[in-house]
């Protein structure tokens, strides 16, 4: 076990079990693309798919605005480096073609 893996403790949760559709959305497209959820926090916890897990997310299970919420569990996945190459790479600079 790596010092990585010692913090990752909750048994993984379908992100389908969010109360809010908005952040249901966003959850089933990250863990589409290989991010963990696990059952940690308040609600749940993203990690990365790097094998260090560089980025973790937390996600609150009733958020004030969930659209917000959303808006900001897609912008801190956007820090996860993905290696040159990789399809899950969005762009970073903020200008979308």
């Amino acid at each position: 076990m790596t010092a990585v893996e010692a913090y990752v403790v909750g048994r993984e949760i379908a992100a389908a079990d969010h109360p809010s559709k908005e952040v249901r959305a966003v959850l089933k497209r990250l863990v589409g693309d290989g991010w963990t959820l696990r059952s940690e926090a308040h609600w749940g916890t993203l990690y990365c798919p790097c094998e260090d897990h560089c980025t973790v997310i937390r996600v609150g299970g009733t958020p004030k605005n969930p659209g917000q919420e959303a808006r900001r569990i897609q912008r801190k996945a956007k820090w996860c480096p993905l290696p040159p190459g990789d399809a899950r790479a969005a762009p970073r600079s903020g200008v979308v073609n």
